[in-house]
């Protein structure tokens, strides 16, 4: 009889604890206790051209197993993508690092030629 009451004693004090626990989780809104961080940031970029002059012929710039993209001229060294954080990346690195798709830099307006391979 004293054994049974030991355990549920044991029993309810280890689903205190438990619940303790997913309260701190729940209520960490900067996730510092619990360990989690957010991966998911959403981070806008806006394409700048400080290209003045550039040579009249295609740059490949790009290429993926359906598509080869081309920028109008060679000016893919003036390009770069400024991030809402303020950072900066050429282009082409950008591309390279798969911090954005073709697609995202089409959609914010960047002039390209699309070939089928």
């Amino acid at each position: 009889m004293r054994a049974r009451m030991v355990f549920k004693i044991m029993f309810v004090v280890i689903l205190v604890l438990i619940l303790i626990g997913l309260i701190f989780i729940i209520f960490d809104k900067a996730g510092t206790r619990a360990g989690v961080r957010n991966t998911m940031k959403i981070v806008d970029y806006t394409i700048v051209n400080e290209q003045e002059i550039c040579a009249d012929a295609l740059e490949l710039i790009y290429e993926d197993a359906d598509y080869k993209y081309y920028l109008p001229c060679i000016s893919s060294y003036g390009i770069y993508l400024e991030w809402s954080d303020g950072t900066r990346d050429l282009l082409k690195d950008a591309l390279r690092n798969g911090k954005v798709t073709m697609d995202s830099l089409i959609d914010h307006g960047l002039d390209v030629y699309k070939n089928a391979r």
